[in-house]
C-alpha cells in the first residue's frame, strides 16, 4: 500500500469513527459509544457544556442524561483531518439539536458548533483521545409557529451557548461558563 493510499484510507477511518461516536451517542448505544474512545480512560478528555472528564464519565452521564428526558441529534460535517504518523486532529462544524417540553409547549434547541477531536491509531485502529466543543451560537425555536417562547434566561448568560446552557441547567446540569466559544474570541479581537 502506497503513503497516499495509507493515507486516504486513515483519513476516511477517522471520519467514519467519528460519524459513528455522534450516531451511537445519539441511539443511546453506550458499548459502541465507549469503544470509540482509547481503551484507557485515563487518556481521554471530553469539554462540554455539561461535562468535563474521561470517556467513562461521559458514557455514564450519557445515559444519565437521557434517562432524565434530554434526548439529542448531532450532525457534523465537514470534517478536516490533519495526520501526524498514528496521530490525528480534526476540526469539523455541526449541531446539537434538542428537543423539549417547557409550560406544555413543544420546542428545540439547537446550538451550532465548532468539534475539535484528537486520536490516536492503537493496534490499527483510530481511537478519540479528546472531542472538545467551541460553541458559535445556539437559539431555541417553538415546534409549533403559533407557540411563543418566553425561557427566561438569565442576563449575564454566554452569549454563544445561553439557550443550551438554560435548558441544560432545567434539567439540573451544572454548565462551564469559561468554555471556547465565539463570543470569547469575539472580545479578543474587538
Amino acid at each position: 500500500m502506497t503513503w497516499a493510499t495509507t493515507e486516504v484510507s486513515d483519513e476516511l477511518s477517522i471520519k467514519y469513527l467519528l460519524f459513528k461516536e455522534r450516531y451511537n451517542r445519539d441511539t443511546n448505544q453506550w458499548q459502541k459509544l465507549r469503544n470509540s474512545y482509547h481503551p484507557n480512560p485515563s487518556k481521554t478528555h471530553i469539554e462540554i457544556t455539561w461535562f468535563q472528564g474521561d470517556v467513562d464519565g461521559f458514557v455514564n452521564g450519557s445515559q444519565s442524561m437521557t434517562s432524565r428526558g434530554t434526548g439529542t441529534v448531532h450532525t457534523i460535517c465537514p470534517i478536516e483531518v490533519h495526520l501526524m504518523g498514528d496521530k490525528a486532529v480534526t476540526g469539523s462544524t455541526g449541531s446539537i439539536s434538542i428537543p423539549f417540553s417547557y409550560e406544555g409547549q413543544q420546542y428545540d434547541c439547537n446550538s451550532f458548533t465548532r468539534f475539535i477531536s484528537r486520536l490516536q491509531k492503537v493496534d490499527g485502529k483510530w481511537n478519540l483521545l479528546m472531542l472538545e466543543a467551541i460553541y458559535d451560537r445556539d437559539s431555541i425555536a417553538s415546534v409549533l409557529p403559533s407557540a411563543q417562547v418566553d425561557c427566561r434566561i438569565p442576563l449575564g448568560s454566554r452569549e454563544s451557548y445561553k439557550c443550551s446552557a438554560w435548558l441544560l441547567g432545567q434539567k439540573g446540569f451544572n454548565i462551564k461558563q469559561d468554555l471556547p466559544a465565539v463570543d470569547v474570541l469575539l472580545l479578543v479581537i474587538i
